[in-house]
This record gives structure tokens, sequence and C-alpha cells, in this order.
């Protein structure tokens, strides 16, 4: 007797779903009653449509799908893959219902013809032929379920393969049905992939700016490193400051008093202790710059007047006298390499700027790699890329190998140096994510397989589509919080 290898359509949902059921759902089983009420929960909404997990919805048939994929392919079914399979399952049921309702608009209808047809590998035997055996042996109620389910995902599925072309509808390597790339715009990408340039490279760490520069630039601006021990009030609105404001002139509450019952409490602890102290972390609080002196002045227990700050409206009153840094402290060092990088980038990279050029005198006089050694630049090379903005995987890609460059690949002006280079030319000192580099072009090569595979331009189509829908305002997205609400231990 033959072994068939497809079961029929009936046995197979049964056989499929209860296998990720027995899996999947008792790690969920009874969570759903969490929600108020008891109801199925709501993950989201696709212009008024309700995406709910529930028997017979688009979502747990998702689920289920993802759930047995994760399943075949021996995948753990832990919390974190729950949370991918239901996380791709409502991604992927939104984007049923916007396709199908773009297809709507369309006023299709999907041929019985074409149902026939998907429907018979359903019922093929052990050879792939079709077994008219097979599908008098499925139940009515089986056939049924297979053709409405067939017919709705076709109906879907009309609007992706018009738009992004269909796998199993290739002609002359190229998809049936989708928007094609044209020739011209192959031939404009294969020949930006033909000139890759590689560099051997000079770069100075920003991170290893020196403590004793720090330090001088610190000891030139003391001031902004002026520690100070104040309260603050913080509200809203004026009207309300102008309120606390008269209340404590006329003695009638406390500052103490006022920050329990006033204060928003923005800048402070909860007893209104202001909590960034340094001068110039007081003036970055400020809406006008020239207030600044209302606040350092002030002696012991006195209290300013009202001060716009960034937040609303604040009233301070001056706990302590003012504490000078000291700078063979390691909190005030901390506290001055923090503002230096947040503040001061710049003359961070003017001090290696300085270097650089030192670095490419040394170069252009002698030999790239023993003018590193002199002026203390690690010395690196870059494999041939080309002119690829943002490493768009059309083209060959910018890798930063060991010179710890980063982001080059999406700084227009690292690319417009390089790539503006004559061949063993040096360039100028240029400034990219933490570093200071110098480029020496080494290299001028053309990969041996230029072709552009035009299957990535619908693949670049589809992302844009499926970025555009999830980023919808028809698009009500509450899976996170429902997730983590309903279905976690």
């Amino acid at each position: 007797m033959k072994k068939n290898t497809v079961y029929t359509l009936g046995s197979l949902i049964i056989l499929l779903i209860c296998a990720f059921c027995f899996v999947v759902l008792p790690a969920f089983e009874g969570r759903a009653s969490r929600q108020q009420g008891g109801d199925t929960p709501v993950f989201g909404k696709y212009n008024g449509k309700e995406i709910k997990y529930e028997q017979g919805s688009d979502f747990a048939e998702y689920v289920s799908q993802y759930g047995q994929m994760y399943q075949m392919y021996g995948q753990q079914l832990d919390q974190s893959a729950y949370y991918q399979i239901f996380s791709q399952a409502f991604n992927a049921t939104v984007m049923k219902y916007a396709y199908a309702e773009a297809v709507d608009k369309s006023g299709y209808e999907v041929p019985a013809s074409a149902v026939t047809r998907e429907m018979i590998p359903y019922f093929s035997d052990e050879n792939g032929n079709y077994s008219s055996k097979l599908y008098k042996a499925a139940s009515e109620e089986a056939k049924l379920e297979l053709k409405n389910a067939l017919s709705s995902r076709m109906y879907a599925n009309r609007f992706y393969n018009d738009n992004f072309g269909s796998t199993s509808e290739v002609f002359n390597h190229d998809a049936l049905y989708g928007l094609k790339s044209s020739s011209a715009e192959q031939a404009f990408l294969s020949e930006a992939n033909k000139n890759m340039r590689g560099f051997d490279v000079a770069s100075f760490a920003m991170s290893d700016y020196p403590l004793d520069e720090k330090l001088k630039f610190a000891r030139q601006n003391e001031a902004k490193f002026n520690s100070y021990d104040l309260y603050v009030i913080t509200v809203e609105d004026k009207s309300t400051a102008e309120t606390v404001a008269k209340r404590l002139e006329n003695n009638e509450i406390t500052f103490e008093d006022a920050v329990t019952e006033y204060s928003e409490k923005n800048y402070s602890n909860s007893e209104g202790k202001l909590t960034n102290t340094y001068q110039y972390q007081i003036e970055n609080i400020l809406e006008n710059k020239e207030d600044l002196a209302s606040i350092t002045d002030l002696a012991k227990d006195a209290v300013s007047g009202i001060i716009q700050t960034n937040t609303g409206f604040s009233i301070f009153k001056c706990a302590n006298d003012m504490t000078k840094p000291d700078f063979d402290s390691e909190t005030i060092q901390r506290v001055v390499s923090s503002y230096i990088s947040n503040y001061e980038a710049s003359i961070i990279e003017d001090y290696f700027t300085v270097k650089a050029n030192d670095f490419i005198k040394e170069a252009k006089a002698g030999d790239f790699a023993a003018a590193g050694n002199k002026t203390g630049a690690k010395i690196s090379s870059l494999d041939p890329f080309p002119l690829n903005y943002g490493n768009v995987d059309v083209l060959g890609q910018f890798k930063a190998g060991d010179s710890g460059i980063t982001n080059a690949e999406s700084n227009e002006n690292f690319l417009s140096k390089a790539f503006a280079l004559s061949l063993n030319e040096i360039s100028e000192p240029i400034v990219v994510g933490d570093n200071v580099v110098v480029l020496k072009f080494t290299s001028e090569t053309t990969p041996e397989d230029d072709e552009i595979n035009p299957t990535l331009f619908s693949s670049y189509d589809e992302d844009a589509a499926n970025e555009a829908i999830m980023g919808s305002d028809k698009l009500t997205n509450d899976f996170i919080s429902v997730y983590f609400q309903n279905f976690l231990r």
C-alpha cells in the first residue's frame, strides 16, 4: 500500500494547529482573563478593524503559522520566541488588512478557477499528481475551510504580487508581476559599484584627549565648576510662581512647605534640593542666561526672585556658601571630562587636528606608517568600497575593520573627501565619529561580479511599504502594552 506524503487538509490543519497549541498556548492559558471584564485582548486596530487573539481570527492563524515555523526549525519556544511569534503575527495581520483594503477599492474578485488551481497541491499523492481519491476522502467542511482560506489569502496577495512580484511566477529571471527596475537604473548602479577605493588610515581617538589638557581648560574656566548648595521651587505658570513668591515674602509659608505644596520638583529631589549643582548645570536650566548671577550671588538663606527656567518658573534659596572646585579631586576631574565631552567637543577636535596636521607633514616627507609611529597615530587600512552613502546593500559596503572609525558610511564629509582624492594623495584631517583621521588613497578596484540582482529592488519597495503601513495613522498599535499585560507571567 502506498504511503501518501500529503495529508488531507482537514487532518493537516488539525495536526499543525494542535501541535502548536500544546506547546505554545499553555504558556499563555488563562492570562487573557487579566483584561478587565475577561474580554479577549485587542492588540490594535487597522482602520477600525480590531486585531484580536481569538480562535479563527487572522491574528491567531498567523500566530499558529509562525509557531509551526519555529518548531519546524527546532527553535526553543521560550518567552523571547513567544514574543517574536506574536509580534510577527501582529505585523502580518496588519499588512494583510492593509493590502486587502487596497484590493477592495479595485473591485477585484478572486476567480473560482484560480482558487481551484491553488487547492490542487493539497490533494496530491507522493508523486505530486492530483489524487481524486484524496479529494473525495476529505470532508466537505475541510474543503470549504481550505477554499475560504486560500481565497482570503489570494485576495490580499493580489496587491502584494502586483506591486512586489511573485516568486512563483518568473519569466526570463524576472518576476512576472510587480514593479520593475529599469535597465538604465541597473546599469547606473553597476557603474557605481565599479569605482571601489582602498585607503590607508591614520586615526587619532578623541577619547585619548589628555587629562592635563582638560584641566588646563578647567582652570581657565574655573567658575563653571563652582558648586552651589541650593533649594528650588519650580511651577508651570508665572501666576502660581507670583503667588508662591508673595506668600514667602509675607512669611505666610516656609520655603520647605512651599516645596511640598507647590513645586513640581523638575530640578530637585523630593525635599527641593537642587540636584545638578555646578554652575554650568545651573546655567543650562535657565531660559535667560543673564539670570545666572541672580542665583550665584545669593547669600546664605537668601531667596531669589522669580526666574524663568526651561520647564516653567523657579524660585531658588541658598542653603550654604559656594564651593570652589578642587581639580586634584578625581570627582571633579570626571565632572570636567564629562563637561568637555558634552559641551566643548570642538576643543578636542582642534587638539587632534593639530596632531593630524603634524602627521600629514611627516607622511608627505617620508613614510605613512613611520609618520604614525612618530606622531602617535593608529595606522590601519580600509578594504576597497564604492561611494555608497548609508551602506545600501545593492552596492559594496564600507567596513571599518580594525580602524575604529564609526558611521563613516553615513558621513557625507568623509565620503566626499575620500572620493575626491587622487591615487596616493593624502587627505586633510577629517572628523569621523570619535576620531580625527587622515586618509591615503592606495588602490582602486572593480569587483569581478558587478551585476546588480534585480530582486533587491523589490525588497526595498516591500520594506518601504511595510514601514509606511506600520506607521500609518490608520493603525492603532497597542501590541507591546497588551502583550506584556496579558501574556507574561
